[in-house]
């Protein structure tokens, strides 16, 4: 029974029932001073004689209820003001979680369920900075990436010792056929080799080992060039450019590394986006930042991948991806040198089309 009174619902009906009685008592008072004041002090011929004769009238329950129910409205108002302030105390608390700060705890003396919801989103903030602490996540990273690694160069490799090996083992093969798969297991060794120096990169941007040669330069020249590189690829997939780009859009940074994520955006947006038509590109100021949008109109990012689409490793399609040859590295480096230049990345995505915007600052 106990337990049920703290009830936050409980708590609710209580207070409002509070807040009726009172506004009630209060407001019954008022009307017996009155009755008593009127009949002690007010003669038939008197201005107060011809209120009540008014308030008669109209009724004296209808008089009651023009001042109990706002009466009784401020009176609730006043007597829940400190679970609105627990809401806050809340709603703060998990804002400082959700920033990565752990040191600050919620503090609710209430036994409602604000106070188990307290109580349990400072265990998780405990919980998050132990592991944090014992190294949890990272090792669980660097688990996940061992497996992908092993995953990602085995297929290859596996490739090129299987066309060694026939080569090698079968005497029957003529010049032309040892020549093509020659060629195959050159082809396989140099995706390796590629793959194997993304795999160092990625290191290098990770533990911040890759420096950034800033320099200043007009993004919007930089995008148009890139446009114009990669047309035969963006011909090649049936695709047209449209470009809508502001002047003066000046920003301090690596322009060799903004170009890779440029080209690898606009590499994406050829791979997937063949059913459309166009490639947007587009780049504005606002504010303190230059946004760029990259966008496509074919294939869709499936809703619940979007959150995920730059982890590394993370193909939304397998089978696309393998097409392909998706490492899902591309948008996780992206990602990485957009923010150690202090930016961000961003994508959306639904049937009309699929952008990935980028926010850098400007100069």
């Amino acid at each position: 029974m106990i337990k049920r009174f703290y009830n936050l619902r409980m708590q609710m009906a209580f207070l409002f029932v509070v807040s009726i009685a009172f506004s009630g008592a209060i407001t019954g008072a008022l009307f017996s001073i009155l009755r008593w004041y009127y009949k002690q002090n007010v003669n038939i011929d008197t201005n107060l004689a011809a209120l009540r004769q008014t308030m008669r009238a109209f009724g004296d329950v209808n008089a009651f209820l023009v001042v109990f129910v706002p009466l009784s409205f401020i009176m609730f108002m006043l007597l829940t003001k400190k679970y609105t302030g627990y809401f806050q105390t809340i709603s703060t608390g998990i804002r400082h979680l959700a920033n990565g700060d752990f040191s600050q705890k919620i503090h609710i003396e209430n036994r409602s369920e604000l106070g188990e919801i307290a109580e349990h989103v400072n265990v998780a903030a405990t919980m998050l900075q132990e592991a944090i602490e014992r190294g949890d996540f990272s090792e669980t990273s660097k688990n996940e990436l061992i497996v992908n690694l092993a995953h990602d160069l085995r297929t290859p490799l596996t490739s090129i010792l299987g066309y060694l090996h026939l080569i090698l083992q079968d005497e029957s093969l003529s010049e032309a056929q040892k020549k093509h798969f020659l060629t195959i297991a050159y082809t396989k060794a140099g995706r390796l080799e590629g793959l194997i120096d993304t795999l160092f990169e990625v290191t290098r941007l990770n533990y911040g080992m890759l420096p950034l040669k800033q320099t200043t330069f007009n993004i919007g020249h930089l995008l148009l060039q890139l446009s114009e590189e990669m047309y035969p690829i963006i011909e090649q997939a049936n695709l047209t450019t449209r470009t809508e780009i502001e002047d003066n859009l000046t920003v301090y940074a690596d322009g060799e590394l903004l170009a890779r994520v440029f080209e690898n955006l606009m590499a994406n947006a050829c791979r997937y986006g063949a059913d459309g038509q166009y490639i947007d590109i587009t780049a504005k100021a606002g504010g303190d930042y230059v946004e760029i949008r990259i966008c496509n109109y074919g294939s869709t990012i499936p809703e619940e991948d979007l959150p995920y689409i730059f982890d590394m490793f993370y193909t939304t399609d397998k089978s696309r991806s393998s097409k392909h040859n998706s490492t899902g590295l591309g948008l996780f480096i992206a990602k990485n040198i957009i923010e150690q230049h202090d930016g961000t990345i961003s994508a959306t995505s639904s049937l009309k089309e699929t952008c990935f915007i980028i926010n850098l600052r400007k100069i």
